[in-house]
């Protein structure tokens, strides 16, 4: 491969190409290529992919040597296939800084490092923020996850754990949200078509490429899924499901939503994996009750006993937890006087340690760090968007919340 200046005349299409590049020759997402991608960690920057692709690609010996181990087997890819591949099919790739790209993904993965989680087992120490996505689908998938609630459980579920993912869906669906799943058997199935089923959108975040249907018996499905909302995938097409890819992909599905609701899990269930995403992330996470003598239930009821995941027996409970704020009015709700869509937890937090009118000795951006425990970065760049959105203002050193927003 001769590199980026062979893919196209336009300064454009080489960068586009270079993105795709990098999507098929690394897998999932890697620190060391964030940090060449953006130095520093701004993703509100410029990436400069086409050198980063450049490089990889003419194995330069200044890269990290185990970026250039990672990429030994794939660097010869030609990104023209792939690019061809989603145009004949209809897909996009996007990344920070395309219109498309969910900022709520940029917060959870803030919120995740400032955790401190990055080795943690219980998610296995794979807590890379995504530098890029495959899409497919009518949806726009910065919109449909505005108000979104990741729904998972057991690909073998009893009929209660069926009963109560399906009312809960609908009822959820009804209410506007988008429904966030992995489109697997079981629990993922039934939460995806009982909101499709309503008339509300959904997204499936898949575990193989983006032409892949896995399993292939949810091929109707999917394509339901695509023409309401759409199909997300880290990785290129052609890509088969494999089981690390499964625990990768659950990290999308809880960085995506609101928060996260166990329908139905045992005790070792990729579920709870998607739940240990949702704590770390310091999303809401939520798990239903079930029988104390079902296995079916056990990873549920731990969780609740743990104190690990709210216990939700009705949606009221899921949307408490996923509306501190409020947003846009559903309809035969009244309309809230600020804002119309849901704030993100890391939003919230962030709003709830502003300062009140002429509060003394609060609202500073060392006040807000102290009470939310957000790192620096996020702190000031959340209080900006606030800022832009109305919900609070700046007076001197103090942030203070906006007249009629709290």
């Amino acid at each position: 491969m001769s590199g980026p200046e062979q893919w196209g005349d336009s300064v454009d299409r080489r960068e586009y190409l270079a993105w795709v590049y990098l999507r098929r020759v690394i897998e999932a997402s890697r620190g060391d290529l964030l940090e060449l991608l953006w130095p520093g960690g701004d993703t509100s920057q410029p990436a400069d992919v086409v050198d980063v692709a450049e490089r990889i690609a003419t194995r330069d010996t200044g890269l990290p040597d185990r970026l250039l181990q990672a990429t030994a087997n794939r660097y010869c890819a030609d990104p023209r296939q792939d690019a061809e591949i989603a145009r004949r099919r209809g897909m996009r790739l996007i990344f920070p800084g395309c219109p498309e790209w969910p900022r709520r993904l940029d917060n959870s993965f803030f919120s995740l490092h400032g955790a401190g989680v990055g080795s943690d087992s219980t998610v296995r120490g794979l807590s890379t923020a995504p530098f890029a996505l495959w899409v497919e689908g009518k949806g726009r998938l910065d919109r449909l996850v505005q108000l979104s609630v990741a729904m998972v459980g057991t690909r073998a579920p009893s009929r209660y754990g069926r009963e109560v993912a399906q009312q809960f869906a609908t009822e959820l669906g009804l209410a506007g949200y988008s429904v966030v799943s992995g489109g697997a058997l079981g629990i993922d199935r039934v939460c995806h078509e009982a909101a499709l089923d309503c008339g509300a959108s959904s997204i499936a975040v898949l575990a193989s490429g983006p032409d892949v249907d896995y399993p292939s018996a949810h091929g109707p499905l999917f394509r339901r899924i695509r023409h309401h909302g759409c199909t997300v995938s880290e990785y290129p097409p052609g890509v088969p499901p494999a089981r690390h890819r499964f625990l990768t992909r659950n990290r999308l599905v809880a960085g995506l939503a609101l928060g996260t609701v166990v329908l139905q899990a045992p005790l070792r269930s990729g579920a709870l994996n998607t739940a240990n995403w949702s704590e770390a992330m310091v999303k809401p996470t939520l798990a239903v009750p079930g029988p104390v003598t079902s296995a079916g239930f056990q990873g549920c009821l731990k969780y609740i006993r743990d104190n690990r995941a709210a216990m939700a027996i009705c949606t009221g409970d899921i949307r408490e937890q996923l509306e501190p704020l409020g947003r846009g009015a559903a309809p035969g709700e009244p309309e809230l006087p600020f804002g119309q869509t849901a704030l993100t937890l890391s939003e919230t937090m962030v709003f709830d340690a502003c300062a009140i009118g002429s509060e003394a000795h609060a609202g500073s951006v060392s006040d807000v760090q102290a009470a939310t425990g957000l790192s620096g970065n996020l702190v000031m760049r959340t209080l900006r968007d606030l800022e832009k959105r109305g919900y609070v203002r700046r007076e001197g050193s103090r942030w203070i919340k906006a007249p009629g927003t709290r």
